[in-house]
């Protein structure tokens, strides 16, 4: 392979990794929101209420952002994959070439 030395091994751990984050990510992801927060648990605190709104709000945000990550490390997958298979591609055809 002339002028470019590429480890296949590094693509594939790395592939596998973001494969094994997605699927924790995805499984945290399934989990939040966790339901709308009872204000009772705040005991008597003043403002319970507003407290379990806002609550809400912060669970809804993270569940979004939970699920973006997850989707970001899937494309992430996907393309390490293909730059592994665009590689080889061109590794064989440089072959063929030379010969």
């Amino acid at each position: 392979m002339a002028g470019i030395d590429i480890h296949f091994e590094a693509l594939d751990h790395c592939r596998k990794t973001a494969y094994n984050l997605s699927v924790l990510f995805g499984e945290l992801d399934g989990k939040y929101p966790a339901g709308a927060a009872d204000s009772s648990m705040f005991g008597k605190l003043a403002d319970a209420s507003a407290l379990a709104a806002v609550l809400d709000v912060v669970e809804k945000k993270l569940g979004s952002e939970l699920g973006l990550v997850k989707g970001r490390l899937k494309a992430l997958e996907y393309a390490l994959d293909d730059v592994e298979n665009n590689v080889r591609k061109a590794n064989k055809a440089s072959e063929v070439a030379e010969a």
